[in-house]
């Protein structure tokens, strides 16, 4: 342990030490209180006062202390391999990724506790005081009493995931090659128990996401953004017997463009996430693993990603068609028409229209109650809001390929301008995530774009939450647009 290590180690400690002392003596004098004749009820709040502290305390030298031997144990780590980061994880030099399951069901009843150590006292005080008051019970007791019942929330979502926990045991993904290799296949299998076999099969999820963490006062905010989405379906059938019950298969293959993983520094990295969920009887499966993905000698150079990409068989865009899709697809007389209707997302047109008329409320209450300048920022964040809610619930496109050109439309309920686009000024055509819900397990939302040879972009598609449908749709426009010869079948179902 270095000098500037011990440093921190002793000033943490010392910062918690008054915590610790304060939290044993307000224990102590609620002991000396209670065995008094008669017990003093007054002891119970100077209880809570010292559990609280001394957890504060205490917990605080904890992890001073253990949390300087794992920063010693990472430095050593690094420095033993230190062009090999994929060493420097317990789990990843053994050729696993173990669940997070664990860690989070931890973390999730360390915030319940605390959270209802804090919100189920003020609760009962806010009401008690409420009881004595004569007249009506205005507004603020509601907010307050919110707190318990998100309380209660969290107690019995850390409860599910400790059923889970011991419903599906300690999983891990087992690596075939480590670490994933960028351009290449990543595979390996999840061990995991199932109690009730998933009738449905396993759906497996693979993300690349960027986590930034921004400070805001005291407070800190974690934002992860994805930068990449791959889906995948493991049917009953594909599983089979393991060591602590069940083997699922895993096999995706990772971008020539994709991002490593990369830890900038504590507030900046990139991390690539595999996810594995089931709907199973009680409590439904769900893993998380964080998986090492690098660029090392095998990952191919860009000539020969090309090549390869030539020289395999490209499957045909009438095997990767969804069996549910949300845009319609059709044939007439004037070619093929791809019609993106509205409301295609309801989950996301409903929290963004709640955001809408979360931001309008407070517009209204600050208009008379505030300076001028914090209901135009509100007023300005409502009317951006209703702009994309409107959009959501009642955008539609129209994009119809045929003869040698490309007709786009796209308004509100079909009404709205109509391009021309010729074949030849086509230069390709592909899709990106432009919204989500949610963290790195959340849902990504992408638009279908076509680039024009002079370098412009416009948009056939928004709002399209199923992968596999972007996928199969990105390349059956790419199919009818694109004037050069073929290998791959053109069959519609």
């Amino acid at each position: 342990m270095n000098r500037s290590t011990k440093i921190g180690v002793v000033f943490l400690c010392l910062f918690a030490l008054p915590f610790a002392l304060g939290g044993i003596f307000a224990i102590s004098q609620a002991i000396r209180m209670m065995g008094a004749e008669p017990p003093d009820s007054s002891a119970w709040p100077l209880v809570f006062f010292g559990v609280v502290f001394s957890a504060i305390g205490f917990g605080l030298m904890a992890l001073a202390i253990f949390g300087s031997k794992r920063v010693q144990r990472q430095q050593r780590l690094e420095a033993e391999h230190p062009a090999e980061p994929w060493l420097w994880r317990e789990d990843w030099a053994q050729g696993r990724a173990n669940s997070t399951t664990r860690n989070n069901t931890i973390a999730g009843w360390v915030f319940a506790v605390f959270w209802n150590i804090v919100s189920m006292p003020v609760g009962a005080l806010v009401v008690s005081g409420a009881m004595k008051q004569k007249g009506p019970v205005g507004p603020a007791l509601y907010i307050v009493l919110l707190f318990p019942v998100i309380g209660v929330f969290l107690i019995v979502r850390a409860i599910r995931q400790t059923i889970a926990l011991f419903e599906f045991g300690k999983t891990y993904f087992e690596m075939s090659t480590v670490p994933g290799v960028i351009g290449r296949e990543l595979t390996g299998q999840i061990q995991a128990r199932f109690p009730h076999s998933p009738d449905h099969g396993v759906h497996l999820r693979l993300t690349c996401v960027h986590r930034v963490t921004t400070n805001s006062g005291k407070s800190s905010t974690t934002m992860e953004s994805i930068l990449h989405r791959d889906e995948a379906e493991v049917s009953p059938g594909q599983m089979c017997p393991g060591p602590f019950g069940t083997t699922i298969p895993v096999s995706f293959h990772i971008p020539l463009g994709a991002h490593p993983t990369l830890k900038v520094n504590s507030r900046d990295e990139f991390a690539w996430v595999l996810e594995a969920l089931a709907d199973v009887p009680g409590v439904n499966y769900h893993d998380i693993f964080e998986v090492p993905v690098f660029r090392t000698q095998q990952t191919p150079t860009q000539a020969r990603a090309e090549v390869s990409s030539f020289a395999a068989p490209a499957p045909a865009p009438a095997a990767l068609r969804p069996e549910v899709a949300t845009v319609e697809v059709r044939q007439n007389a004037s070619g093929t028409e791809f019609y993106f209707p509205a409301a295609r997302n309801l989950s996301f047109a409903a929290s963004t229209t709640a955001f809408m008329l979360l931001f309008g409320t407070i517009t209204y209450f600050l208009i008379h109650r505030a300076p001028f300048i914090f209901p135009l920022a509100f007023g300005f964040f409502s009317l951006l809001l209703f702009c994309i809610t409107a959009r959501l619930w009642l955008g539609t496109t129209r994009v119809l390929i045929g003869g040698s050109g490309l007709t786009l439309q796209s308004g509100l309920l079909g009404v709205g301008p109509t391009r021309q686009i010729a074949l030849s000024d086509i230069d390709s055509i592909s899709s990106r995530i432009a919204a989500q819900q949610g963290g790195a397990t959340g849902t990504p939302y992408y638009d279908i774009e076509v680039r024009l040879r002079d370098g412009k972009k416009l948009t056939l598609g928004r709002s399209l939450s199923n992968r596999h449908e972007v996928d199969w749709l990105e390349s059956e426009m790419q199919r009818l647009t694109s004037s050069r010869p073929r290998t791959m079948s053109a069959g519609m179902k």
